[in-house]
């Protein structure tokens, strides 16, 4: 007789929230000769209303392939008139390479409506898996005010930039926030996700010695972004000025145009073009006498084409890994590295004057 299917929708199993660790139990008891519990990490997700809901639940489940954790999902609904909090027990199921066991990762969703933020940190602290790592993704905007109790249990804190309408401001509160506590969180901007594959395929090109002098001679880059990217590529273009020393950036009225010094003096002149395709989708260096490292990725390709065109005429084609550019994808990347995203935060204090 095979065991009934573990739930896999939003919301799952409703449960009271007192109940939580027993009816886990029971869930495990019931099914425990099809199924193994795995947990590597704690991964909370912040999110608001009913469709992120269902949305974030679909996402878990299509993460838990890959990265086995206990789910805790936090819905708020901060407009209703009645303070309230509903919670669900579920499971994502993956049959293993076997075939003979399933390994399934637990999802504990709650629904706070009303003035319920401040429940957050103990719904989170209450609920998780042993001593692993706690992974915090806060999606949209941050609160006025942030908890700096739920900071201190943060191992990694992750969010998309992208998302924010003000990141200056934004980015401020962050800072101060976990200025106030002196905290260890690293942060993991999905925003600078995006960009991985691009710093990647730019540092092997430069890695070959006869183009590593090119890079002390730029005259101009240029960056094609989609729609509402704009950012992705600011990010972008602001970590190859920390990583080449560049200093006073100076913008136009729009944005679309960005100049840098070097450290000779001499003006580095950036320009962000929109255009149809991936988050970034083209990425060109060119020198003062000619030469031109051009970054391109085609609609949905999985690979970046790297051309290099030289002042002589000589050209060289190469590909290299581009990643997928879906949320899934990119959320993936971050999972699975780890470090402190130290270069991330060099690019960060240069293209926070430039959001």
């Amino acid at each position: 007789m095979t065991a009934a299917p573990f739930p896999s929708t939003a919301p799952g199993l409703p449960v009271a929230v007192g109940q939580i660790d027993r009816e886990l139990k029971k869930l495990w008891d019931q099914n425990g000769n099809f199924a193994s519990r795995a947990s590597l990490i704690n991964l909370a997700i912040y999110c608001e209303g009913l469709e992120a809901m269902q949305r974030n639940t679909e996402l878990i489940g299509r993460i838990t392939q890959s990265h086995a954790c206990r789910a805790i999902l936090i819905c708020v609904r901060p407009d209703e008139a009645v303070a309230d909090v509903k919670a669900w027990i579920s499971a994502h199921c993956h049959v293993t390479r076997a075939g003979a066991k399933q390994t399934c990762c637990e999802q504990l969703t709650f629904l706070l409506d009303g003035p319920s933020s401040n429940l957050i940190p103990n719904i989170v602290f209450s609920h998780l898996d042993s001593d692993l790592p706690l992974y915090l993704w806060w999606q949209g905007e941050f609160p006025d005010s942030l908890d700096s109790q739920l900071w201190g249990w943060v191992d990694r804190l992750i969010y998309d930039s992208n998302d924010w309408r003000d990141r200056q401001a934004e980015l401020k509160q962050l800072r101060a926030s976990l200025a106030e506590g002196q905290r260890r969180i690293t942060l993991c901007d999905l925003n600078w996700t995006r960009t991985i594959y691009y710093r990647q395929a730019l540092s092997l090109t430069f890695d070959h010695p006869p183009y590593l002098p090119h890079l002390g001679n730029l005259a101009e880059v240029e960056l094609g972004h989609a729609p509402g990217y704009r950012s992705t590529a600011q990010l972008l273009a602001s970590w190859l000025a920390a990583q080449l020393h560049y200093e006073s950036p100076a913008k136009n009225a729009d944005g679309s145009e960005i100049t840098f010094r070097r450290p000779n003096g001499e003006p580095v002149v950036f320009r962000f073009r929109e255009q149809a395709g991936a988050s970034v989708s083209e990425f060109t260096l060119r020198t003062k006498e000619g030469v031109s490292f051009r970054f391109t990725r085609d609609g949905n390709s999985d690979f970046l084409h790297a051309d290099v065109d030289l002042a002589d005429g000589r050209t060289t084609r190469n590909l290299f890994p581009a990643g997928k550019d879906t949320l899934d994808g990119i959320l993936n990347e971050e999972l699975q590295r780890g470090g402190l995203h130290r270069i991330y935060l060099k690019a960060l204090n240069i293209a926070e004057g430039l959001f």
